[in-house]
Formats: C-alpha cells, sequence, structure tokens
C-alpha cells in the first residue's frame, strides 16, 4: 500500500510540475510577428523579385528575430488565394520591444528607404502577437 501511495504521489508530482510549467509557457509567450506583403513596381518581374529577396535577406540576423523567411507569390496556392503580390516576408520576434528595435534599427531603414522602396508600387504590412 505504501509503495502504490508512493508511485501515485509521485505522479501527481510530475503531472503538477508538468501543467504548471505548460501554463507559465504559454503566459510568457510574448512573441510578435510582422507580415509584410508586396507588389513590385514591374509586377512577376524575376529580375526584381530578387534583388528584392537579397537586399531583404540582409536583415535576417537582426537581433530579436526568431525567424524571418522571405520569397516570392506561389500561383498554384489553391482556390480563394490571393496571389495578386509578387514577394512577401514574414518576421517572428521575441516581443514587441524587439520588433520595435527591428524596425528602427539603422540597417532597416537604410534598406528599406534607400534600396527597396524605390522598386515598391504598393506594401501592406500586419502585425500580430501571440496570446
Amino acid at each position: 500500500m505504501k509503495l502504490l501511495f508512493r508511485e501515485l504521489s509521485c505522479i501527481l508530482v510530475l503531472l503538477t510540475c508538468f501543467f504548471s510549467s505548460s501554463a507559465r509557457a504559454s503566459e510568457s509567450d510574448q512573441r510578435f510577428t510582422h507580415v509584410t506583403v508586396v507588389w513590385l513596381k514591374n509586377p512577376g518581374d524575376p529580375a526584381q523579385r530578387q534583388k528584392f529577396l537579397d537586399i531583404s535577406r540582409k536583415l535576417n540576423h537582426s537581433p530579436g528575430i526568431i525567424s524571418r523567411h522571405v520569397g516570392i507569390v506561389n500561383h498554384n496556392s489553391g482556390h480563394g488565394v490571393d496571389s495578386s503580390y509578387d514577394v512577401a516576408v514574414s518576421v517572428t520576434l521575441e516581443n514587441e520591444q524587439a520588433m520595435d528595435t527591428y524596425m528602427n534599427s539603422s540597417l532597416h531603414q537604410q534598406l528599406i528607404k534607400k534600396q527597396l522602396h524605390p522598386i515598391i508600387r504598393k506594401m501592406i504590412t500586419y502585425n500580430f502577437n501571440s496570446q
């Protein structure tokens, strides 16, 4: 009987640790995601798309970034999927403060204003945080 009580106690302690750890992880998840969809001045132009990709990738290792993906439109995405854009960028950062640092960095500002804006016709950005 004592052995069964000890085993049940051990299992109860492990379950408590697991669930409290899971709850803390979700409470502390402050990730912030920044998605930018871009229409280029020369829609569908492979050279202009590649130029955007090459310039944009210079930001891949900015501080605070968890992941960053830049790519071109997939025209085979299926029914109801908007494929009118040329390129898109998705950046997941540690938190909103990291997002502010990323957006206001001199490298980001310089690349956007001096190298990317001249080839961009339209740009839409979506920001959201984890809940």
